[in-house]
């Protein structure tokens, strides 16, 4: 259900157009119905990169608080991969995950489309509830644009060793904070673009962010379980 919880894990991966059958029979037939049916998990929403060859699919997971992350219920099915997860881990290329707390939302719903930004650093800006909230208020009334929000990461919650972690050959990033607004459609946001670039990246001296867009593929949520 969107928006529904106070806390996330956003994921992005790769796998070989070989391994691509296999892996959404894998996602959306076994690992979401697992994933979203541990205590406090909400919903599982998956979308797919429309441009470019690397990060091709972002899956973000709402739950009910943080703590949900690094429950017992949870990382027991992080220690208990099914045969299908072992076999599909080794596969993931490029995989990067982050989990945490919800810091701020705006907006209604969700939408057809979903654009990115994956900081390895805090941003001053966003750090900032005053101009934070100002520059929420500024996407969320732009056209067709539909919901704005920011998430932070908890390095401990996301780097728990487990046995999943173990079997997947692809060195694993984290990140810091991770901003997402979604959009009717992917046009909306070359405005955004352009407002993001005035206001967070103006001065940047520093690394950018990794910004891509996504369209959406599906949502598995909780209460369809039952």
């Amino acid at each position: 259900m969107w928006n529904a919880g106070h806390g996330f894990m956003a994921i992005w991966s790769d796998v070989s157009l070989s391994d691509s059958a296999f892996y959404h029979d894998w996602l959306l037939k076994e690992h979401f119905p697992e994933r979203v049916s541990v205590p406090g998990f909400i919903s599982a929403r998956v979308f797919r990169r429309q441009a470019g060859q690397d990060f091709q699919f972002f899956i973000i997971y709402e739950t009910e608080s943080p703590e949900v992350l690094a429950s017992a219920a949870y990382v027991a099915r992080l220690n208990n991969p099914t045969p299908m997860t072992q076999q599909v881990m080794p596969k993931l290329k490029n995989f990067v995950r982050g989990a945490g707390r919800a810091v701020q939302s705006s907006g209604v719903c969700g939408g057809g489309a979903a654009k990115v930004l994956r900081f390895e650093e805090p941003h001053a800006l966003l750090c900032d509830a005053m101009a934070r909230t100002a520059l929420f208020e500024k996407i969320n009334g732009m056209d067709r644009v539909l919901a704005v929000r920011l998430f932070e990461v908890d390095t401990a919650a996301t780097t728990i060793p487990t046995e999943e972690k173990k079997i997947r050959t692809s060195r694993e990033e984290i990140y810091s904070q991770l901003l997402v607004i979604e959009a009717v459609d992917l046009e909306a946001f070359t405005g955004v673009s352009e407002l993001l670039k005035a206001t967070l990246f103006g001065a940047e001296s520093g690394r950018l962010p990794y910004d891509q867009s996504y369209q959406f593929i599906t949502e598995l949520q909780r209460r369809s379980l039952n």
